[in-house]
């Protein structure tokens, strides 16, 4: 801390001694000294030596320094002075020190982004001749001052995208109290991806610079109805984005009109729409791209729209409720290139009649419609020949794929059917496509084998063929040409045969399910040497041997179920040896859909994970493995870390093989595990004590083993915990009476020779201990009897309390019983902002089955806490077998039911 304040006030000092005397020195020396202050302020960590060139030797050494510095460009001769310097992507941290480099006198360009700078960027130096400022993907948060850069009146780009900026209250223009209109030369304002809040002020655009031609806010939190907006005369404006935003309406604003030289407008994620897509929307000459995405349009697409067509290039109207079909009037796209309507109701042939006959077209988008009949892809492939990717997800589509696709889309990148009546055979020649990068063909009625020519597609990254009738061996081809796979999901199919060994050689792979399938054999060596996988489901196998203990050296394992095979041997203790050093990240944002076992042990495993993409609920909701177990829920997201780089493994499923031996205490160095189920098999031993450290289970199965010995006290500071089974072992002693294991129901502790305590018959005496504890004095056994009476008397209370409270909840539903039936509200963490909610179905299996109705709020634990003042009784509305549920009122005073059940991925 002394040291980076020192090297701080040494770079100041030194600029304000070369600012006293920049009329006599321009020189290399001079600006080399500026630029050496500022490394020694601002850069902290420079892990790839990226600045090790600069230096006061190679200064002095002469030789064009500092000109021939990594990342500085100076103006020819005989001026030579620095004019611009790029830093950008070369992974520098440190807090940001902008006087040295603005200091400099001829500077015109600074990029500085795709770094870790912070601070609070203010700054005393002139810019008179900056035109460039990339300040953008660091680190930077707070607000930014009032009089950021208005000294820079040449300033012509400004990009402070992708930071954390947050508002200011001021009365500026967006970024805190920063007034942007002050820089007169400013032609581009990215302020897009930070934290920006409230109200979108006044005169954010009729107030901006006249040159202004860039606006971009896009991902920041801006707020207020923007119906009557005004946008001034913003006669130079060609770039608008307000996308994914919080703003509303019920009309495009008529002052909008003015910016006649727009040529891209997008206005996507702000429900700012209510109704038909605005015809003035066509009196915008310039128009290129126009996103409209999730704004609130409904009705037909009026055919006014097709007089874009001439110089349209991209248009997305998707996630609306758009109905009808595209109108004929499109035909006349011959500019267009990306088609996105997916997300609609939209019906009819229009993509055989109007589509296909846009030649330029590359991307087509059309999934979640109602598009129904033949398969439209032959028409497709003859009126659109330079398509690059066709998704047709989650429609009514059938017929076979056809067998010369990829000759006649030999451009073709990727390709999506899901949730469709494909029927036939998965082709041969799409092994041809020599650019295919992702193909998902899940959930059609495809059946005979997998061609080995689609596994040995050079730049294939996604194989996903889930939920088919495809039959035969995997072919032992995987990466036989590239090493480019990441996602392989070919689960609940009919494959047969080995695992191929040729999986160890996709060294990139992330996801692999081949779950659900009649696989046999062992699992093949070398899967530890796929370090980048984060997911693997081999549930529901035939596999036998025993569990590879290399898998423990798979860096990125989180997700591991081995459930319903022949597995044998002990549990290597192993699978551990990652614990506290995963890293985040590598399988954020795929989506999913996790089917919650319900039922307790009467079914296999504690759930199982589906990829989800392009998928629709109702159809996973009559898939029947939803349906082998009397009660299961099922939730959908997008997969989110809570953890940076020192992560664990979060769901292990080793339930129903016939594994033996004692249970590795070293599991319980998994901190951040939510899902452990190592019922039905042979373990013996006691409960290891380390399991206390599991604080993040919410799912511990232990039961039908050999188990003895007690149950540990630890394991009653496991606050998470909401699903607990240790029935059907030899357990002895009292049940811990601390935390939540007195709650569950007595058939989590049945069939156990000599367990007592609540909820079961209450211990005559101390028959037992926890596993692995150290045994305890007569003193402290009486002492225990003594606290656990009092302890069983307060418990009674609360159960009668608790019975009470349920009897007038029950009556408060029966005055309800006219309001229509939905199931409790449950939302697991998505990065982004969808969160699906879920709501019950008159379903005699009781599935919660997601609808994509509406976004619930984001919230995490913390605002839970305070929302229900921690949990308190007082916001306690009843329990029951899913945990308790609580009334939290927010802030702004909504109010919400939540209920404790163990989360899939926690954001507090």
């Amino acid at each position: 801390m002394a040291a980076s304040f020192l090297a701080a006030a040494v770079a100041v000092a030194v600029v304000l001694l070369l600012q006293l005397t920049a009329p006599a020195i321009a020189g290399p020396e001079e600006e080399a000294a500026l630029l050496l202050a500022f490394k020694r302020a601002s850069v902290s960590t420079d892990p790839r030596d990226e600045l090790a060139g600069w230096s006061a030797n190679s200064s002095s050494a002469g030789g064009g320094a500092p000109c021939s510095w990594a990342g500085v460009s100076c103006a020819p001769s005989p001026d030579g002075r620095v004019v611009s310097l790029n830093l950008s992507r070369m992974s520098l941290a440190g807090e940001l020190r902008l006087d040295p480099l603005l200091a400099l006198p001829a500077l015109r360009q600074l990029l500085l982004g795709g770094n870790a700078f912070h601070g609070n960027l203010s700054h005393a130096s002139s810019c008179a001749a900056l035109e460039e400022l990339d300040l953008s993907s660091n680190a930077f948060n707070g607000t930014l001052p009032a009089s950021f850069l208005s000294p820079c009146s040449a300033l012509q780009s400004l990009n402070l995208s992708r930071n954390a900026l947050v508002s200011g209250g001021g009365g500026g223009g967006g970024g805190g109290s920063f007034a942007f209109a002050a820089l007169p030369s400013l032609r581009t304002l990215d302020l897009s991806r930070n934290h920006l809040s409230g109200e979108l002020p006044a005169g954010f655009v009729a107030a901006a610079p006249p040159n202004l031609t860039h606006l971009s806010i896009a991902g920041n939190n801006f707020s207020g109805d923007v119906s009557d907006y005004d946008f001034g005369a913003c006669a130079n404006l060609t770039v608008l984005d307000w996308s994914s935003n919080a703003l509303s309406g019920t009309r495009l604003p008529r002052g909008l009109a003015s910016c006649r030289r727009l040529e891209t407008l997008d206005l996507s994620g702000n429900r700012i729409l209510a109704g038909p897509v605005p015809a003035f929307l066509t009196g915008f000459p310039s128009l290129k791209r126009l996103a409209l995405a999730g704004t609130g349009l409904s009705g037909p697409i009026p055919e006014e729209l097709g007089q874009l067509c001439g110089r349209i290039v991209e248009l997305d109207l998707s996630v609306n409720s758009l109905v009808g079909a595209l109108p004929a009037t499109f035909a006349n796209c011959t500019s267009l290139q990306l088609l996105d309507l997916g997300g609609n109701q939209l019906s009819g042939d229009f993509v055989s009649t109007v589509v296909s006959t846009i030649p330029s077209l590359r991307e087509l988008r059309l999934p979640f419609n109602n598009i129904s009949g033949e398969n439209p892809l032959p028409v497709l492939a003859a009126g659109c020949p330079l398509l690059e990717v066709i998704d047709l997800s989650s429609n009514e589509l059938h017929g076979e794929i056809m067998p010369d696709l990829c000759s006649r889309l030999p451009s073709l990148k990727k390709l999506f059917l899901p949730n469709n009546y494909f029927n036939g055979t998965v082709p041969t020649s799409l092994g041809g496509c020599a650019n295919l990068e992702s193909i998902d063909l899940s959930f059609n009625l495809l059946v005979g084998h997998i061609p080995t020519e689609i596994l040995a597609l050079p730049r294939l990254v996604d194989l996903v063929m889930w939920a088919n009738g495809l039959t035969g061996e995997i072919p032992d081809t995987l990466c036989s040409n590239s090493t480019t796979l990441e996602t392989l999901v070919m689960s609940y199919n009919s494959f047969t045969g080995v695992i191929p060994t040729s999986i160890t050689k996709c060294v990139n792979l992330i996801w692999v399910s081949l779950s659900g399938n009649r696989l046999t054999g062992t699992l093949p060596r070398g899967l530890g040497g796929l370090q980048k996988l984060a997911i693997l489901q081999l549930n529901k196998n035939q596999l036998s041997g025993p569990v590879p203990a290399e898998l423990g050296t798979c860096n990125n394992l989180i997700w591991l179920d081995l459930n319903s095979n022949g597995f044998t041997g002990a549990i290597p203790p192993e699978l551990a040896d990652q614990a506290g050093l995963v890293p985040g990240g590598i399988v954020s944002g795929k989506q999913f859909a996790f089917l919650r076992n319900e039922a307790g042990n009467i079914c296999p495993g504690a759930g199982v994970l589906f990829e989800f993409f392009g998928v629709r609920p109702e159809r996973l909701a009559a898939f029947p493995a939803v349906h082998l177990c009397p009660s299961t829920r099922i939730y959908t997201g997008t997969t989110v870390y809570e953890f940076d780089n020192n992560g664990s493994m979060i769901f292990l499923d080793l339930s129903y093989n016939g594994l033996t031996g004692a249970i590795p205490p070293s599991l319980g160095n998994m901190m951040y595990l939510q899902v452990l189920n190592v019922g039905h098999n042979q373990l013996n031993g006691t409960i290891p004590y380390q399991f206390s450290g599991l604080k993040a289970i919410g799912a511990l199965d232990l039961s039908n083993n050999h188990l003895t010995g007690g149950i540990p006290p630890g394991l009653g500071g496991l606050n998470f915990l909401a699903d607990f089974d240790v029935s059907n072992n030899n357990l002895s002693g009292p049940i811990p009476s601390s935390g939540q294991l007195t709650t569950f129901p007595q058939s989590r502790y049945a069939n156990n020779s000599a367990l007592c305590g609540i909820p079961l018959p209450p211990c005559a005496h101390d028959t037992g201990r926890g596993g692995g504890q150290p045994p305890v004095s007569r003193d402290g056994r009486r002492k225990v009897v003594i606290e656990a009476t009092i302890l069983v008397g307060i418990a009674l209370s609360v159960i009668m309390l608790l019975m009470l409270l349920v009897t007038l909840c029950k009556l408060w539903k029966n005055q309800k019983s006219e309001e229509k039936r939905t199931g409790y509200i449950e939302s697991l963490p998505t990065s982004g902002t969808s969160s699906w909610k879920l709501s019950g179905v008159r379903e005699p299996l009781s599935i919660n089955v997601a609808t994509f109705e509406k976004p619930l709020r984001k919230l995490t634990f913390a605002h839970l806490l305070e929302a229900t003042n921690g949990f308190s009784a007082e916001t306690l509305v009843g329990s029951g077998r899913f945990g308790e549920v609580y009334k939290a009122k927010l802030k702004d005073g909504d109010c919400r039911c939540h209920q404790e059940a163990y989360p899939f991925h926690r954001t507090g």
